[in-house]
């Protein structure tokens, strides 16, 4: 099973504080079922280059390398990228794409849209010719008029939604829509420590499991890992 969003690179971002603990997030992850995890640490274009984001990353990396079992996820590394005007002339934001795959995960502002954002979205897809993943698109709801919030799913981009958003009162119905629609692409648990926001697929499974089927989990998380190596290179 994938886990396209996570945060388990020690001390690269507000996610795992330690080699520990991201060590303990990749064991959880496991257990549960999860056996490709894509560590997506923060980019923000206004606070560094991709190419000191990519030193950084590799060095955190380097931490957990010869820690890493036979019990624990294979992972690859992403970047979780906000969101800013001029992405799509960016050459340089590009390196930041899913190891070895076409895909790169985008997380969007979190204040009103106007339109001229998909559009520069869909130009910055064209340019870079990777395939635009849209992080956690429960948690842009609240913010955006209905119209605009409505038209994000008429857009070329691939969506992710949290695992947790099964368990949220306010989210379930919208998450249960989006696999009745074959808009949900992607799971991931978002997951930046072991307490508050911790690896949690198995909460996902469980509510599937009830609203729908156990037979749907595993149709639905299958269908995922296969788009996943559909864009791989």
């Amino acid at each position: 099973m994938l886990d396209i969003h996570s945060h388990i690179l020690p001390k690269m971002d507000d996610g795992s504080k330690s080699v520990e603990m991201s060590l303990e997030m990749l064991k959880s992850s496991y257990e549960q079922g999860v056996t490709t995890m894509v560590s997506t640490s923060h980019f923000y274009a206004h606070h560094e280059s991709p190419d000191e984001f990519l030193r950084r990353r590799r060095h955190a990396a380097k931490k957990l390398e010869s820690l890493l079992t036979d019990s624990m996820p294979k992972i690859r590394f992403g970047a979780e990228v906000l969101y800013y005007p001029g992405i799509a002339q960016s050459e340089e934001v590009r390196q930041l794409h899913i190891e070895g795959t076409s895909l790169i995960l985008i997380e969007m502002p979190f204040v009103p849209w106007s339109e001229k954002i998909f559009d520069e979205l869909i130009t910055f897809q064209y340019n870079s010719r990777l395939q635009v993943v849209l992080a956690h698109v429960e948690r842009y709801r609240s913010i955006q008029s209905r119209a605009i919030y409505d038209k994000l799913f008429d857009q070329p981009f691939y969506f992710q939604m949290n695992a947790e958003a099964f368990t949220s009162f306010f989210d379930r119905r919208l998450a249960l829509s989006l696999i009745d629609g074959g808009l949900l692409h992607f799971l991931g648990t978002d997951c930046h420590n072991m307490t508050s926001r911790s690896p949690n697929m198995d909460e996902a499974r469980k509510v599937i499991d009830k609203k729908l089927s156990p037979a749907a989990w595993y149709e639905i998380t299958d269908e995922m890992e296969s788009r996943f190596n559909q864009h791989i290179l």
